[in-house]
C-alpha cells in the first residue's frame, strides 16, 4: 500500500509539471498561431499519436451506446471549454497568473464532488487547500506585471472559467474512469476537441491569415500534443479512476510553481522571496490533504 502510495505521488508530480510547462508551451504557440488554431493542431496531432498507440487494441476505441451522451458532456467540458477558456487567458495575461488561477481547481472540484458524488470532505484536506490557496495567494500578490499580460484583467476572466470547467471535469471524469480506461477516455478528448475545432481554427484562418510557423512554435505545439494532451492527461485520468477527486485535484496546486519557475528561467521574470514562501505553502497543503488525510483514514 505504501509503495502505492509513492508511485501515485510520482505519477501526478509528474503530471505536475508537464501541465505547469504547458502554459509556456502555448505563450510561445500564440506567437505564431491563433487561440483556436493552437487548440485545434495540439489536439489533432494528439489524436494521431493515440491511434497510432491504441490501433493494436481497437476495443478502446469503442463506448457503450448508453454513455456517448456522458462522453460527450465529458469532452465538451474538457477539453472543449477549458482549453477556450484557459488558452484565451493565457493570450491575454502572463503564464505565471493563468497557473496560479487554475490552482483553484481543488476548490471547484471540492464542491462539485459534494453536489453529484456527495464525497466528505476531510478537515485535514480543507486545511490543505486552506494552505495551498494562501501559497498561491503569496506568489499572486508577488508577481510582476510585464508585457506578457496586454489585458490581463480579461485573461485571468477567462481563467476563471478554465477552473471551474476542470473541477466539473475532474468530478464528471471519476464516474467514467470506473468503468473505461484512461486511454479511451484521452482519446475521445482528442477526437472531440479535433471536430469542434476544426471549423473554428477554419474561420480563424480566413479572418486572420497570417500565420508563422518555425522550430520554436511547432516544438512547442508537439510538446502540448504528446507531453500534456497525452501523458499529463492519461495520468489525470488514471489517477481519477483510483484516487478520490479531492486528492488528485490538489495537485493543481503545485502547477503555479512550475510555470512561475520556468518563467522565472525563460522569461527573467525574477521571483521574490515571498514567492517561495508560497511555493513552500502549497507543498505543505498537498502533503496535509493527501498525505495527512490518508494516513488519518488508515
Amino acid at each position: 500500500m505504501r509503495k502505492s502510495r509513492w508511485i501515485f505521488i510520482l505519477l501526478l508530480s509528474i503530471m505536475t509539471v508537464l501541465f505547469g510547462l504547458s502554459f509556456i508551451a502555448t505563450k510561445f504557440a500564440l506567437r505564431g498561431l491563433g487561440i483556436f488554431q493552437v487548440v485545434f493542431f495540439r489536439h489533432l496531432l494528439a489524436l494521431f499519436f493515440l491511434t497510432l498507440i491504441l490501433w493494436h487494441d481497437r476495443q478502446k476505441f469503442f463506448i457503450a451506446r448508453k454513455d456517448v451522451k456522458h462522453f460527450l458532456l465529458l469532452t465538451l467540458i474538457e477539453p472543449v471549454t477549458y482549453f477556450i477558456f484557459e488558452t484565451a487567458g493565457i493570450r491575454y495575461s502572463t503564464p505565471s497568473n493563468v497557473s496560479i488561477i487554475i490552482a483553484t481547481i481543488p476548490i471547484f472540484s471540492v464542491v462539485f464532488a459534494r453536489w453529484i458524488l456527495h464525497e466528505k470532505t476531510h478537515g485535514w484536506a480543507m486545511a490543505g487547500i486552506f494552505f495551498s490557496l494562501l501559497g498561491v495567494y503569496l506568489i499572486v500578490t508577488g508577481a510582476v506585471e510585464s508585457y506578457l499580460a496586454p489585458r490581463p484583467f480579461l485573461g485571468n476572466l477567462f481563467t476563471v472559467g478554465a477552473a471551474i470547467s476542470a473541477g466539473l471535469y475532474n468530478v464528471l471524469c471519476r464516474r467514467l474512469s470506473q468503468t473505461y480506461s484512461p486511454w479511451t477516455i484521452t482519446f475521445f478528448q482528442s477526437l472531440v476537441a479535433s471536430i469542434v475545432f476544426l471549423p473554428l481554427a477554419s474561420y480563424q484562418f480566413f479572418v486572420s491569415p497570417e500565420i508563422l510557423l518555425n522550430t520554436e512554435i511547432i516544438l512547442s505545439i508537439v510538446y502540448l500534443a504528446l507531453g500534456s494532451s497525452i501523458i499529463a492527461y492519461f495520468i489525470l485520468n488514471y489517477s481519477l479512476s483510483q484516487l478520490p477527486t479531492q486528492q488528485v485535484a490538489i495537485f493543481a496546486n503545485l502547477v503555479p510553481v512550475v510555470t512561475v519557475f520556468a518563467s522565472w528561467i525563460i522569461y527573467r521574470e525574477f521571483l521574490k522571496g515571498q514567492q517561495f514562501l508560497g511555493a513552500l505553502l502549497v507543498i505543505l497543503g498537498i502533503y496535509l490533504t493527501y498525505l495527512r488525510s490518508k494516513y488519518k483514514r488508515k
